[in-house]
């Protein structure tokens, strides 16, 4: 079975979320040569060395150089420019859920 060109995002963000988007667009942009361009969320697995594996919401962000790859995959939500990195195995993980971010628990879905 072949995956389609795109998924659609279908999740939603929060306010608490967006506003952590910010802080690390604003700290990429500090860090980074490649200025950010746009959002990306995806579903990762984490191998944390000594601790037991997890899987969980990513978000980053493809650099200015990297926007004209992306470009014809870039979706609205929630008011944000984002690329939705994911395959049809974790599509449904993110149905209907929120993006949220706490400071004890990063970014999650709810």
């Amino acid at each position: 079975m072949t995956e389609p060109a795109i998924l659609p995002i279908n999740f939603t963000i929060s306010e608490a979320a967006k506003a952590e988007i910010e802080n690390l667009r604003k700290a990429w942009n500090a860090e980074v040569p490649d200025p950010a361009a746009v959002l990306a969320i995806c579903w990762g697995i984490f191998m944390p060395y000594g601790k037991p594996a997890f899987e969980d919401v990513v978000v980053t962000f493809y650099g200015e150089s990297q926007l004209a790859s992306v470009a014809g995959i870039v979706q609205e939500v929630s008011g944000l420019k984002a690329v939705f990195f994911t395959t049809t195995k974790y599509h449904p993980r993110f149905d209907g859920k929120v993006l949220d971010h706490s400071g004890e628990r990063g970014f999650f879905l709810r």
